[in-house]
């Protein structure tokens, strides 16, 4: 997480809740709030009805015939709030049902009072600094950069006025596989072949290798500039 990042908070027992989704929804949700971070809206998230004006999103996610949702609010005191996720169980209708509207709503009200006062009355988790550790997927450090360059190559296409299709020409890609990539599918993409994309779309990549001065300072870091 950079010094630039929102602060990302957990609300009640929202993390455990995405900790216990299936891994392919995690990907998609993890990328939703890593993007929301960075200032951006992924193509996925939608305002939930009943909050007009609030900034509260909501991601929907199916997957092996389960519905899966996450909700967040962006607009309070410079932090990202998840207020709830849950699997929607009805097979009647797409709106969320009531039960989850009334916790959404009532962990809403919670964060908006902020600091010490919403801490005595809901139990809130700061983010380790990295979504994808907090929410349990695997390699989770590893996936975090890639989510940072997957972020850059969205940047990219967005600046150049590409739609997919000619993005997915100038990748040698598929349009469908673009499309996958960009919403947060990208766990079987090797670090060289998304910067090989960066190079397509003109950017350059430089790698720096030195010293860590202490055994905690070997990892890897990614630093982008404008």
């Amino acid at each position: 997480m950079s010094k630039t990042d929102t602060p990302l908070e957990f609300m009640g027992t929202s993390r455990e809740d995405l900790s216990e989704i299936p891994d392919e929804v995690k990907y998609c949700i993890g990328f939703a709030l890593r993007t929301a971070q960075k200032g951006g809206k992924h193509s996925d998230a939608k305002p939930l009805k009943g909050f007009k004006g609030a900034g509260v999103l909501e991601i929907v996610s199916d997957f092996d015939g389960n519905t899966f949702r996450a909700v967040y609010t962006v607009k309070i005191k410079g932090v990202i709030y998840v207020l709830h996720a849950f699997q929607k169980k009805s097979k009647k209708g797409i709106s969320t049902p009531k039960t989850e509207i009334d916790k959404i709503k009532r962990r809403f009200k919670e964060a908006e009072l902020g600091g010490e006062r919403m801490k005595k009355k809901v139990r809130v988790t700061k983010s380790s600094g990295n979504v994808f550790a907090d929410i349990g997927l695997p390699n989770a450090a590893e996936h975090s950069i890639k989510a940072d360059i997957v972020l850059r190559i969205a940047a990219r296409i967005k600046s150049k006025g590409l739609t997919q299709a000619k993005a997915a020409s100038l990748l040698g890609l598929a349009q469908p596989d673009v499309s996958k990539l960009l919403r947060g599918h990208f766990a079987g993409y090797t670090y060289d072949r998304l910067f090989g994309y960066l190079n397509a779309l003109g950017e350059k990549v430089c790698i720096e290798i030195s010293e860590a001065k202490t055994k905690k300072g070997a990892r890897l870091e990614l630093e982008m500039t404008d």
